[in-house]
């Protein structure tokens, strides 16, 4: 588990930041590996920038790194630093890598599913972490408010948004609806999400074997394929389910709460 979830952590950091500051991060997490006593640890244990340096040499894509290189990829990944005398010492705070990975997670799955302009109100609301009014919303994001409930409600009913509705009491009483990103339910939800999409996939892979077995079984006036045409339909196809049962296990791995067993018990 602590493999699985290093591994998710370091391609986030590949994504979002580069390859010098994974380099550095999987050298930190090597080091460290043997130290932790919890899956689900925040905080790693000072090192030395000398160890640190060390560890990254160590590798083939580390050995052409510098010692500034490296001290600056601990600043870019946000590395607490402690000085004791002489000697620089940083510590990688994983949950909050943990925590941006999910939120990039999250929010590439509504621009795909949603659009733009709901991923520009779900953002918004992912960073603000407070409730914010629907024409303010509309208003900072620049989506049109005819457009902007619409979507609101959509990604509300889907489960990614946290809706309250306050009435005020005036002259004319009047109604708003105000709209956050509820983080630890929306991490429930997209995890629940993720099984469910497993085991869907699952089931692709066990129809296509099938398929591919009818296939082989029929007579030979009746195959409407080639072998070299059933052997390209047959690479193309595992090479696209394969491609996202590996990303899609990267991602349980950064909403799982590492401290249960796996529930993802599907033989692919």
């Amino acid at each position: 588990m602590c493999r699985l979830r290093h591994k998710a952590c370091i391609e986030n950091v590949r994504t979002r930041l580069d390859d010098g500051s994974s380099i550095v991060l999987r050298a930190m997490l090597e080091a460290v590996r043997s130290l932790e006593k919890r899956v689900k640890t925040e905080k790693s244990v000072p090192l030395s920038l000398n160890t640190i340096f060390e560890e990254v040499m160590k590798s083939e894509e580390g050995r052409g790194m510098t010692l500034d290189r490296v001290r600056a990829s601990l600043v870019q990944l946000g590395c607490s630093s402690s000085a004791r005398g002489t000697d620089e010492s940083y510590s990688i705070d994983l949950k909050k890598i943990v925590e941006l990975a999910q939120n990039d997670e999250v929010e590439s799955i509504v621009l795909k599913r949603y659009g733009r302009n709901a991923y520009k109100m779900f953002r918004l609301l992912s960073k603000t972490g407070c409730l914010v009014e629907t024409e303010k919303i509309s208003d900072t994001t620049f989506v049109e408010k005819k457009e902007a409930p619409k979507m609101l409600f959509k990604l509300w009913s889907d489960g990614y948004l946290h809706m309250e509705k306050i009435t005020v009491a005036a002259a004319r009483q009047s109604q708003f609806l105000l709209w956050k990103v509820n983080k630890p339910s929306l991490q429930e939800h997209v995890l629940d999400e993720m099984f469910h999409a497993a085991l869907n996939l699952s089931k692709r892979v066990a129809y296509e074997r099938e398929k591919e077995k009818e296939l082989l079984n029929l007579p030979a006036d009746k195959q409407v394929m080639s072998r070299e045409e059933r052997h390209k339909r047959r690479r193309n196809v595992a090479f696209v389910l394969e491609s996202s049962l590996r990303e899609l296990d990267d991602a349980v791995m950064l909403f799982h709460d590492f401290e249960e067993p796996s529930l993802l018990k599907l033989n692919f």
